[in-house]
Order: structure tokens, then sequence, then C-alpha cells
């Protein structure tokens, strides 16, 4: 990277800034009613008034939230590595798989609540099935995509079925995942509302229904900015984990080399 790219770059706090002055600007002025979009002042008063139930409905969608996402990411390699290894597995379980995967994880939410009654559990299984399909999907293609050669590779030099699996696929594999652990990761909150909308009386999801129900808009858009904040944080410690465990691919040495530069 030359001294003149590096002088074209825009700081990322830039436009992140820009967009916070002018919410202040129109809001401030009055330019857009409140009910629509309150101002900054408002959603930090929102906080404040929110701050008593804040601690407690943080943790529980927390708890719900890193709870169905790796039970959902579990499966979901496990079952993409099933169906690559053992040809039963995927005869047996392939076609269901196949049946489920397009099917809107929210329109199983009336179902969800027929089955099991409202409680952590369901909600609980609801983010983990939206999880495990995106692994599952993920582990699948990225094990099909391997190429040949380093299987191959692996058996003239008399490794097994499982030291091939242990050794060869699920290094290669693991930087392909990344990418999907981390869209996994994000829709966990957004499958966490979808949850909390079955009827729950607790979390975060249950404060956004509760402002909603009195028009506060204010109150609707702090829980909104505290999920995108939580995402994003749980988005940057995968990424830190991603980069001390792929250190050794291609990509990473690339990426050292030309931060050098």
């Amino acid at each position: 990277m030359n001294k003149n790219s590096q002088a074209r770059r825009v700081p990322r706090w830039l436009v992140p800034a820009a967009i916070i002055i002018v919410w202040a600007i129109v809001t401030e002025f009055g330019l857009v009613r409140p009910l629509f979009l309150p101002s900054p002042r408002a959603v930090i008063r929102s906080y404040m008034s929110l701050s008593g139930a804040l601690p407690k409905a943080l943790a529980i969608s927390l708890f719900m939230i890193l709870s169905g996402f790796a039970i959902g990411t579990g499966l979901g390699i496990l079952s993409g590595l099933l169906m690559a290894y053992s040809a039963t597995f995927l005869d047996a379980f392939g076609a269901i798989l196949d049946f489920m995967r397009p099917v809107p994880v929210f329109a199983l939410i009336p179902l969800f609540v027929l089955w099991f009654g409202i409680g952590k559990a369901p909600q609980i299984a609801l983010i983990a099935l939206g999880c495990s399909v995106v692994l599952g999907v993920t582990t699948n293609e990225a094990i099909r995509n391997m190429p040949s050669i380093y299987v191959r590779a692996a058996y003239a030099m008399g490794a097994s079925r499982k030291d091939v699996f242990r050794t060869v696929v699920i290094p290669y594999i693991i930087p392909h995942l990344i990418g999907a652990i981390r869209v996994a990761a994000a829709s966990s909150f957004g499958l966490d509302v979808a949850a909390e909308f079955m009827g729950s009386q607790e979390g975060l999801g249950y404060l956004m229904i509760v402002q909603q129900q009195y028009l506060k808009t204010d109150g609707i858009l702090a829980v909104v900015i505290l999920y995108s904040i939580l995402a994003y944080l749980l988005d940057m410690l995968i990424a830190f984990l991603e980069r001390r465990l792929t250190v050794w691919t291609e990509r990473r040495s690339k990426q050292a080399g030309s931060m050098a530069l």
C-alpha cells in the first residue's frame, strides 16, 4: 500500500459522525416529527428512564442470543460434516434438511408457540434453528468445493478417513466458515427480537414491545441502538478470534505483507 492510497482513505468515524450530526440538526430544528424520528437527546433520556430495567433485560436477551447462537452454530457445522462424512446420514437427513432450508424461520413462530409454549426454551430453539441453517449450508458447500488433491495427497500418505477429516477437511473449511459464523451471529439478534415477540415478559425485545404500546419512538430507537452495539461487539470478537485462528492461511499472509509495505 503506497502513501498516496493511504492519504485518500476516509477515516472510519467520519460517516457515522456525519450521520449523527445530520440526525441532530434535523430533529432539533423540528424538520421531522419526534414520533417518526426522535432527537439524540430524547434517546439519551430514554436510556436514563430505562436504566432500572435494562440490566436484567440485557442479561436475559444476551443469554438467549449466545445460547441459541452457540447451539445453532455447533449443530449446523456438525450436520454439514456428517453429511460429507457419511453417505448414510446424507441419504437419511439430506432431503429433510433441503426441505427445511428455504422455509423462513419467522414463519415457524406460531408453530413454536403451539408446540413448545412460551418461555426461554422455544426462543433459544428458534435462534438456534436460524443459525444452524446458515452454518449447515456453508459447511457442506465448503467441503464440496475443497480441492480433491488435498484429500488424495492425505490418502497417499497413509491417512485414514478420520485422519483426513481431522487434519485436512476441518482445517481447510475453518476460514470459509468465519463469514457464515459472522452472518449467523448478526442474525441471532434479529431472531432474538422475533423470539421475544412470541409472548416473552422479559428481555430487550419485550422492552421494545412496551415502548411500542406507548408510542415511545425514542425508547424503541434506544433498544435498537443497543442491539446494534451488542451485535457489533460480537462481530468484533469473532473477527478477533478469526485473526488468531487463521493466521496460517494465505489470505492472512497477504494481508500481513500488504500492511508492511
